[in-house]
């Protein structure tokens, strides 16, 4: 195969582009054009054997501004896609840091963490991975809590927990029923003795986070009425880091907000203009005390933060 003998005069023998065009009778555009490909093709795989931080400065400024223990940037491009791989790459990273074997992670709903999941790398560590909450009707871009459990437990060589109910439920009464199921139960109380929480972040606009997507404009405009800047797994939080009371509040199936804050270790995973004031205000008020976000974001956190 052409572009298997060209990767391998470059990498493995040390031929410079002229080099192999010279040797193989092609033009050196073609060289370049298929050592690109043998790398997006995943035919060639660079390691990069650094311990350096992307962007150490960036992180120690955070985490001075707002006394977060551990922080992971990602960078950024104008290219999505790319963005998007690098931010789970990061976000993989930061996990595999902080899991450690044997022990309970809790989940929280977020496409965010469910690329990150993906992204892990596959590892023996084991362990048990338990959503924060039930899980959205419809969703079909796999950010449910279960969803991305069963991902991270595929590749952690761990267990999988499912709470088998709604994220929101159509009345106060159907949550709490759903709520005392002895099976749901079960769930949420091993999910509330979690060492390590994984979530993210949601804003009060409907671009700015699943759970705003799929609820009601009534429920939207009763949220940002009550004071609600952002959430996490369910439960939303205004300015000062408290949690918002309210009909929807009653109506979510998954740890309260002080049973999400009393979990030791909570990693935020989010990026995006559209997440800078949750997140500040989440930071701000230590219901995250790690974080992965992006250069883009991270800059932004500082700003707001000056």
């Amino acid at each position: 195969m052409l572009m298997g003998r060209v990767a391998r005069l470059y990498y493995e023998h040390g031929l410079t582009h002229q080099e192999i065009a010279d040797t193989l009778g092609l033009s050196r555009i073609r060289v370049t054009r298929l050592l690109a490909e043998a790398r997006s093709s995943g035919m060639v795989e660079i390691t990069v054997r650094a311990t350096d931080t992307l962007f150490a400065d960036e992180e120690v400024a955070l985490s001075a501004a707002y006394g977060v223990g551990q922080v992971w940037i990602a960078p950024d491009s104008g290219d999505r896609a790319k963005a998007e791989r690098a931010f789970a790459s990061v976000g993989a990273e930061a996990v595999a840091s902080l899991l450690e074997p044997g022990t309970v992670t809790t989940v929280g709903v977020s496409a965010a963490v469910a690329r990150v999941a993906s992204a892990l790398p596959i590892t023996q560590i084991g362990g048990e991975f338990v959503p924060a909450c039930g899980s959205t009707a419809g969703l079909t871009t796999g950010a449910n809590g279960h969803e991305s459990a069963l991902k991270f437990a595929e590749h952690t060589g761990g267990r999988a927990h499912h709470i088998p109910a709604p994220l929101i439920a159509a009345s106060p009464e159907s949550a709490r029923y759903s709520s005392a199921d002895p099976g749901v139960h079960r769930a949420l109380d091993h999910a509330a003795s979690a060492r390590l929480l994984i979530t993210g972040v949601g804003g009060v606009e409907h671009s700015a986070g699943l759970l705003f997507e799929a609820m009601s404009e009534a429920d939207a405009t009763d949220l940002r009425t009550r004071g609600a800047v952002g959430d996490i797994a369910g439960r939303f939080f205004d300015a000062s880091g408290q949690a918002v009371d309210g009909l929807l509040n009653e109506r979510i199936v998954g740890l309260t907000l002080d049973q999400l804050r009393a979990i030791p270790v909570r990693l935020g995973i989010a990026h995006g203009p559209e997440k800078v004031g949750a997140l500040a205000t989440a930071l701000t008020h230590g219901i995250f005390n790690a974080l992965v976000t992006d250069i883009t974001t991270a800059r932004a956190l500082l700003a707001a933060r000056a």
